[in-house]
């Protein structure tokens, strides 16, 4: 039957970001950097917990604030605590949220032009309720355009679940009607992919762009935008 459904990461394949400069961000604020990068966020009871695989996926708080187990106002709280005397909500928020860049314009012209040669458009995404709010008004311009681009919206902190467990893919499948060979899954994380070609999904392993201190500078030397074509045909 071929490809019907495209699927879309947010972070690295639609959005630019910047996890570098996060980290940088969470320093100024007196966070240990080292723990960060490479034993993940403090829990708000003070352990520290291994990333796994990569992105910003982690055990302990930041794995509970993105399959939603744990509320915003927990989490930055949980964070002001290990930053330097003083620190604000507002603060430990911005710096949460720099690592969100923009989404170009070109890559929600492509979805378009995707959906209306007939194909259901989706997103799939291990994010959380601060950095979805902060992307949704300034990144896509307010749920009414998120609307005319997707099909569906999978959000891992409104399923309660997170890539790469095969739960979170089969429940993908289960709600558009499809086999995994029907599927296209795009995203930046070989450990995703990796768990998606294990279902039988067809997988795009997408280049990021290049960036620094929170800007991009220059665009990935591979765009899927110019290549996803040749694997719909």
């Amino acid at each position: 039957m071929g490809i019907r459904n495209i699927i879309f990461d947010l972070g690295g394949v639609l959005l630019d970001i910047d996890l570098i400069h996060c980290m940088r961000q969470m320093q100024a604020l007196g966070i240990d950097l080292e723990a960060f990068e490479q034993k993940g966020m403090p829990t708000p009871t003070g352990t520290k917990a291994a990333v796994l695989g990569e992105g910003m996926v982690a055990n302990g708080a930041m794995h509970l604030y993105q399959t939603g187990d744990i509320t915003t106002e927990t989490f930055l709280e949980g964070v002001r605590r290990h930053c330097q005397e003083g620190t604000t909500r507002e603060q430990v928020l911005e710096a949460w949220n720099s690592c969100c860049i923009d989404i170009p314009a070109y890559r929600l012209n492509k979805l378009r032009e995707l959906k209306q040669q007939g194909y259901t458009i989706c997103m799939l995404s291990n994010t959380n309720a601060a950095h979805w709010q902060f992307i949704l008004e300034k990144c896509f311009g307010g749920q009414e355009v998120v609307d005319e681009l997707f099909d569906h919206v999978f959000l891992s902190q409104e399923m309660h679940m997170a890539k790469p467990n095969d739960e979170i893919y089969l429940k993908v499948l289960e709600t558009i009607h499809a086999q995994a060979d029907e599927c296209l899954f795009l995203d930046d994380s070989s450990t995703n992919l990796k768990a998606a070609e294990a279902l039988g999904f067809h997988t795009y392993h997408a280049e990021t762009s290049n960036t620094q201190k929170g800007m991009v500078v220059a665009p990935p030397s591979v765009n899927w935008t110019t290549t996803i074509d040749k694997l719909l045909y």
